[in-house]
């Protein structure tokens, strides 16, 4: 073959790579990637921990079962699963008020007669949050309330099986159906493995309500954590724009602000950070079902459930909300340290936003040690609640075993341990040993 043949070969391989090279620079500069509309994101370049969905922090925290002859009770979180994975099946319908206030003796009536279940949440839950979580199938939902959902599952004869949702609060009950079969695999699924959870009792002279508790012997592990935190600057990072840092008088807290005026605070002494915007301040109540939304979101941008956090309650006239940290199936309870995220929401310049965050910096990753502790019985606990001196009975809402948050002296660790608890006017008391007369409640 000439020189000239392999000169002409080579031309033309030339000309073919140079108009390859055009086309493909061709496309890069007009390729339009299928995910353009993502819309740009204001979470941090590096979340705190995981995000979560509603049905992580919207949870119940107690069922409770009237049988014929007994009732039985659970607060195990994988109990309480077994039924939310039945109720996101069901076809919830035909969703209507059918009393506006009611009395607790009314309320009672629907709640603890025989064949009924009774969810118990922590805090209200607004029906259009409640839907993103199951299937309602009505086309419009109330913008109302509940902290209780009874099952009825031994209907009338002629009657479609039914659920309440009871605002306790309040007074309001709605109605609600669902279909003959959700029922029966309720019954089948459910009820069979209720007979076999814990007794529990009641002592009527205590709250408006009959609080039931579990009538024996509570055993639940006492437990330390060795104190880790996430970096003030992290949360910083996360809530303010731009933060610079400033040091305090002391030279130990750790004070961050941003051009808004927004300043966060290190409290080493709770082990927690304080947020607030103060141009945010407003007087405007919220919408409830908004305002959980709202906070789930401003929480999941920074990756804030840093541990097991659960919905705990709002008072949405004044727009705040609160989660309370869980270990275990048992909420915490402290006079020493932060245990819960507490915010309250308003509105700068037309756009909402947070007005006062509170929240712990500590993470619970590395357990240090833990025994088992036996609490009194739940029979012995409505004795001694019973028996509390200046104790206005009727205000009682709740009582439960819970855990003490403590920080040990050298300040190494975190000490959860279990105790009982009672709610009155919206306050947790620790059953100690004084409240019952010298008698210990618990190993120490």
């Amino acid at each position: 073959m000439g020189l000239k043949y392999v000169e002409h070969i080579k031309s033309g391989a030339l000309f073919l790579l140079i108009l390859l090279s055009l086309a493909l620079t061709f496309t890069i500069w007009t390729f339009t990637p299928s995910h353009e509309t993502i819309e740009p994101s204001t979470t941090v370049d590096e979340p705190i921990a995981d995000s979560k969905n509603t049905e992580e922090i919207v949870r119940p925290v107690k069922l409770l079962f009237h049988n014929e002859e007994e009732v039985t009770g659970t607060i195990d979180q994988s109990n309480v699963q077994l039924l939310l994975d039945a109720i996101q099946q069901w076809q919830i319908q035909d969703i209507r008020l059918i009393q506006e206030e009611t009395t607790p003796d009314t309320m009672e009536s629907y709640m603890h007669s025989s064949n009924r279940a009774v969810i118990y949440y922590p805090g209200l839950v607004p029906f259009p949050v409640f839907d993103t979580m199951t299937n309602i199938i009505d086309t419009t939902i109330p913008e109302s309330s509940f902290d209780r959902i009874v099952v009825e599952w031994d209907a009338p004869a002629n009657d479609q099986p039914a659920l309440y949702f009871m605002n306790t609060v309040s007074g309001r009950i709605y109605k609600a159906a669902i279909p003959a079969e959700n029922l029966k695999q309720f019954q089948t699924d459910i009820l069979t493995e209720a007979a076999e959870y814990d007794s529990y009792i009641t002592d009527e002279t205590i709250g408006a309500l009959p609080i039931y508790v579990q009538e024996g012997e509570v055993e639940k592990v006492s437990v330390n954590y060795i104190l880790e935190e996430t970096s003030t600057a992290k949360f910083a990072e996360a809530l303010l724009d731009s933060p610079e840092l400033t040091l305090s008088a002391d030279l130990m807290t750790q004070e961050y602000t941003d051009d808004s005026g927004a300043l966060m605070r290190e409290n080493p002494s709770t082990v927690s950070i304080s947020y607030v915007q103060p141009k945010a301040e407003t007087s405007d109540p919220a919408i409830p079902s908004d305002l959980l939304f709202d906070s789930i979101g401003l929480i999941n941008g920074h990756g804030g459930w840093t541990d097991n956090y659960l919905y705990a309650g709002m008072n949405s006239v004044s727009q705040h909300i609160k989660y309370q940290l869980y270990v275990g199936d048992l909420p915490v309870f402290s006079s020493t340290t932060a245990a819960a995220l507490d915010l309250t929401w308003g509105t700068d310049a037309g756009e909402e936003q947070a007005y006062n965050y509170n929240r712990p910096i500590y993470q619970l990753d590395s357990e240090a040690e833990s025994s088992v502790a036996v609490l009194a019985s739940g029979e012995e606990v409505l004795k001694a609640i019973a028996q509390i001196n200046n104790q206005d009975l009727s205000v009682v809402t709740d009582i439960k075993p819970a855990y003490k948050l403590t920080q040990s002296e050298e300040r190494f660790f975190l000490i959860f341990e279990p105790a009982w608890y009672f709610e009155a006017n919206g306050v947790w008391t620790e059953l100690t040993s004084e409240l019952t007369g010298g008698r210990e409640l618990g190993l120490e």
